[in-house]
């Protein structure tokens, strides 16, 4: 799972800050929701016992040996040996498959090194774990590192910036601590202002650092948030421990939203074999040397910095007083390679029988930062093993209505870049075909179960949730407690699903144990690794259970299986923070009234809209339901734009984008964009509302 968004650090499984609204009841025990009541629902429940039945934990066990034993970033022969070994599976399954290719800019390190010259010298040991006492994981793995870094050789003071944000940088400059020449240290995971209050897309970290004079940039995950602050430490937890840190992307001149998804050398394009691409030099791109670096060195810098103290809240979890430093000189070395590689998306496609053309996606990445036992070896566990079970189940006679396409992505970790390129080469026949897509990558990372779904979906999770026992033996994940972290959420972004939803539109849900990752792309995500995050491999067999179900149900539903009340209902919940941060940067000039007030009447016809849906279920009358669906498609519709976003032309969906009201919330300080987003918004829950009445 890829982090995309360059925010307060927080695993993009857990970045909804809202739960969801609640979902209607369906109209009775036995009824389902989008099915219209008769043989066919007995059926469907007679054939979800072989769903249950096959996912093992020896056949998860299995799939993770053959997929996770060696590293395997995108483009490498051990990547591509893991595509041949998904479609031997899927036709094995009797799955008609097909492999298709992209060529995409990879970036990886060649070298590099971190050595303190002064007060005292020390060479760091960049690979995870122990120094001097690296395992054969870490030492296979190699040293973390940060896509985004430019090659430089510096040697320069060490500053430390927090987190970078637009008000950490403005201490710097109000307390007169210099950045030019320097070597900034920065936090990542620090607790930072609310969400609608932080997201701007024209405060560039990375460009602000430049400004400044910034030669160099080191990161860290701050312990608080990501280590010993929230719980027991790897291998004894989930938290990362003190040598442990992340392969992420870094910072980048491009900014959120300020490009189109997927590979940038190619942007906008499928890039199929022979397609151009620009060089690295063309593109917007960081000219620094970037280093991702573990708490332990991060503590040995910081430990050793003088100077004015900072302020309190830009201390991280260490026992002594932080520094903005500038007495260290450290030399930081990276070179890395740039070039174009072979990506390999895999497919396999079990026929519909009544519906071919309609499409039921469950799609995995198959690259690793590492190993990716978890990420998203685990997501890739679940494909396999559901594709067994339809197996068995064809071989009893069974035949999905709609078809089921199992999709392998590759290029994830480089940032999407495989969904992003069949998107952009086949959109308006995906956006046409795609009926649900479901999304698996990383699943199994210990309590709670969260299902991130798209408005209109919960109550057709929950559902599936009331039925699935729990990794624990205790009830099922729809009667789980919920005080901690809501079961049905919002969906966000991270993971290939975001592409489907935002620049198609189409209905996804992402959806597994989202516990906290601490060895989210390190070393430690490994085949030992699974004794900590999935001992026994039962989070596996449930998550596979979860998604065969829901495959199941939407590819024999009679109708989209949704309750399209929960669409204004959530935008209501999310209405409020945006208010609130209107207020605060406006003065109150903004009050929402004629949102909030068209938000109110889309709810009460969609409420309505339900109730008789509800009635066509219960009664089997599949006509009135298909009248009813599609007048909830034509609403749904309503909120894709195929312009775009006025902030991203490529994403089209303008009720939500990682967040409701995108183009509010996306616009920062802009009020002209601000006003724009508004105007559309409101109209748009008009022409929805619209929509509904019969």
């Amino acid at each position: 799972m890829r982090q995309m968004i360059r925010l307060p650090l927080i695993p993009a499984f857990v970045f909804a800050w809202i739960g969801a609204a609640t979902p209607a009841p369906v109209s009775s025990g036995t009824a389902l929701v989008g099915w219209a009541a008769g043989p066919a629902v007995s059926a469907e429940l007679e054939a979800e016992k072989t769903m249950m039945r096959v996912p093992s934990s020896a056949n998860a066990m299995e799939i993770e040996r053959h997929l996770s034993s060696v590293p395997h970033r995108a483009g490498s022969a051990a990547d591509y040996a893991t595509a041949l070994y998904v479609k031997q599976r899927l036709e094995r399954d009797g799955f008609a498959t097909r492999i298709q290719e992209y060529r995409v800019e990879f970036t990886g390190p060649l070298q590099q090194s971190l050595t303190m010259l002064s007060p005292r010298h020390v060479a760091f040991d960049l690979i995870e774990g122990t120094p001097g006492r690296h395992t054969r994981w870490e030492l296979m793995a190699g040293q973390p590192f940060l896509e985004e870094s430019g090659d430089g050789d510096v040697t320069a003071p060490v500053v430390y910036v927090n987190t970078a944000s637009r008000d950490d940088l403005a201490e710097i400059d109000a307390g007169h601590v210099s950045l030019k020449g320097a070597i900034a240290l920065v936090r990542l995971g620090a607790p930072g202002p609310s969400f609608f209050r932080s997201v701007d897309p024209s405060w560039v970290a990375y460009n602000e650092l430049r400004k400044r004079g910034v030669v160099g940039i080191l990161e860290f995950m701050d312990p608080a948030t990501t280590g010993y602050g929230g719980g027991a430490m790897w291998p004894s937890g989930n938290y990362k421990n003190t040598n442990m840190a992340e392969r992420m992307g870094g910072m980048s001149p491009r900014g959120f939203m300020m490009f189109p998804p997927g590979d940038p050398t190619s942007a906008g394009q499928a890039p199929v074999a022979g397609a151009p691409h620009k060089s690295w030099n063309e593109i917007p791109h960081a000219t620094i040397p970037e280093l991702s670096n573990t708490q332990r060195s991060a503590r040995t810098l910081l430990a050793a910095m003088t100077g004015q103290v900072v302020p309190e809240s830009w201390h991280p979890m260490f026992e002594f007083v932080q520094h903005f430093g500038g007495n260290e000189i450290v030399r930081v070395h990276t070179r890395f390679e740039r070039e174009l590689k072979t990506i390999w998306l895999v497919f396999g496609d079990m026929k519909g029988a009544q519906q071919p053309d309609s499409i039921v996606m469950i799609g995995s990445h198959r690259d690793a930062m590492t190993f990716g036992a978890i990420d998203p070896g685990s997501g890739t566990t679940v494909l396999l093993q559901d594709a067994d079970a339809f197996h068995a189940l064809a071989q009893a006679g069974w035949k999905p209505n709609r078809t089921i396409e199992i999709a392998s992505w590759d290029g994830h970790e480089l940032g999407l870049y495989g969904s992003a390129a069949y998107i952009y080469q086949y959109g308006p026949q995906l956006r046409k075909n795609v009926f649900q897509y479901i999304n698996t990558d990383q699943l199994t990372t210990g309590d709670p179960f969260v299902v991130s779904a798209s408005p209109g979906l919960y109550a057709f999770m929950k559902q599936i949730c009331d039925v699935v026992p729990a990794a624990d033996g205790k009830g099922t994940l729809g009667a789980r407690d919920e005080r901690g972290r809501p079961l049905l959420n919002p969906i966000v972004g991270g993971s290939d699903h975001q592409n489907f939803a935002y620049m198609l539109g189409v209905l996804s849900t992402s959806n597994g144990y989202y516990g906290p990752f601490g060895a989210h792309h390190t070393a430690e995500d490994n085949l030992d690794g699974l004794r900590t995050y999935d001992p026994g491999m039962r989070e596996a067999v449930v998550t596979a259970q979860v998604t065969g179900i829901q495959a199941m149900r939407a590819a024999g539903a009679t109708v989209q299986p949704l309750r399209i009340e929960e669409i204004p209902a959530q935008m209501l919940a999310d209405l409020m923070p945006v208010q609130l941060a209107a207020f605060e940067r406006s003065k109150g000039t903004e009050t929402f009234g004629a949102l909030r007030q068209a938000l109110d009447e889309y709810r009460a016809v969609a409420h309505a809209t339900d109730v008789a849906m509800r009635q066509a279920e219960a009664s089997g009358d599949a006509a009135a339901m298909e009248a009813i669906a599609q007048r909830e498609q034509a609403s749904r519709d309503a909120f894709y734009v195929s312009g775009g976003l006025l902030q991203n032309a490529y994403y089209h969906t303008i009720d939500r984008v990682f967040t409701s009201f995108p183009e509010i919330v996306f616009a920062g300080a802009n009020e002209t964009t601000i006003r724009s987003g508004y105007a559309r918004i409101v109209n748009a829950v008009a022409v929805a509302r619209a929509a509904l009445r019969p």
